[in-house]
């Protein structure tokens, strides 16, 4: 069993550090996801060591004080996304009909054929606006029938996985897809006009998951590029999509920081929405950021529509007279080079 035991020692220490090296490498960046998971492992593999490792007491008590340092640091990471933190966005105290509105994001999973689970959904919870993720043609020709509650669209469905529309019932004006790093992984950016008058921006996105043959240079630079729209318009602007990213890794929080936007879930919980079918492996991969004058009304996982992912729902509340976010984080200078120079990379 010792032997066991001080393999499961090495799989934490490797697993844990890997995501030190700053790379876009897909075998290190797939570390930054099961970072629960880990810090599990590393307190049950802590018990063994000290059960089943006959070490010298100093060498024994050196390698659980290694393990517990694994263990504070992975659960740093996540420990702000439970109600033990404070909340970074604040909830509305004057929600008003003219400006507020519903946001649900669904990866439908393209190969899913139980559309009609789905267009069930829709119907139950009567979103103002509908993100799509992972359409293809057959999607599409289901959520025609949607145009009747949905006015307003954009729609481009491939079959490739990476296939987006966004219906709602509010106005759309400006509306583009852009192909923001390949040629065949589109983003959508469109002006939302709230019933009160208002406009404000939004951005649709899905970028490709690290995974074998595919690090995560472009997604980041997907993500950062946006990140640099928003901080130059300095609208009112809405981030949503399935990210393949979770909340607490670096690139996420570093777009965050340089776009000023704010993550709803932290002090609230994980909201996991990946993967339906892998209960001990779920992760909050379906992500909806916001800027700071807007106040959150809800926000709640859905139920099983046959896909891999859960379905995202918030509601928001448009509050441009105040900041409804806490202090959020700044990017320093070293930061803001990064930030260009991930751009310049993903790019290449």
């Amino acid at each position: 069993m010792w032997i066991v035991t001080l393999i499961l020692c090495a799989i934490v220490l490797i697993t844990t550090g890997l995501p030190l090296i700053r790379s876009g490498a897909w075998w290190i960046r797939i570390f930054d996801f099961p970072r629960i998971q880990i810090a599990v492992f590393t307190f049950l593999t802590m018990i063994l060591a000290y059960v089943f490792l006959n070490f010298q007491w100093e060498f024994k008590l050196l390698l659980l004080l290694v393990l517990a340092v694994a263990f504070v640091y992975q659960m740093q990471f996540v420990l702000v996304y439970t109600p033990l933190f404070k909340t970074q966005a604040k909830k509305s105290n004057k929600p008003t009909e003219g400006t507020s509105l519903t946001l649900l994001v669904s990866n439908v999973l393209m190969d899913n054929e139980d559309k009609e689970s789905f267009h069930t959904l829709v119907k139950k919870y009567d979103p103002d606006i509908l993100l799509i993720n992972e359409p293809d043609q057959k999607w599409a020709d289901s959520v025609n029938k949607l145009e009747v509650d949905f006015p307003y669209s954009i729609k481009y469905p491939l079959e490739n996985t990476y296939g987006m529309i966004l219906l709602s019932k509010l106005q759309l004006t400006e509306s583009v897809v852009n192909f923001l790093v390949k040629d065949d992984v589109p983003s959508i950016f469109t002006k939302i006009t709230l019933p009160s008058g208002s406009k404000i921006d939004f951005y649709g996105v899905h970028p490709e998951p690290p995974q074998p043959g595919t690090d995560t240079y472009e997604r980041d630079t997907e993500l950062l590029i946006i990140g640099k729209k928003i901080r130059e318009t300095k609208n009112p602007t809405i981030v949503a999509g399935d990210m393949n990213d979770v909340g607490w890794s670096v690139t996420s929080k570093l777009f965050r920081k340089y776009s000023k936007l704010a993550d709803p879930r932290k002090g609230r919980g994980f909201f996991n929405t990946y993967n339906v079918f892998v209960p001990l492996l779920r992760f909050p991969l379906d992500h909806i950021f916001y800027s700071g004058e807007f106040g959150l009304l809800t926000l709640k996982t859905l139920e099983d529509i046959g896909s891999d992912h859960y379905p995202l729902l918030i509601g928001l509340n448009y509050e441009p007279d105040g900041d409804n976010t806490e202090v959020l984080e700044k990017t320093d200078a070293g930061e803001e080079a990064e930030v260009e120079e991930k751009i310049e990379e993903g790019k290449e």
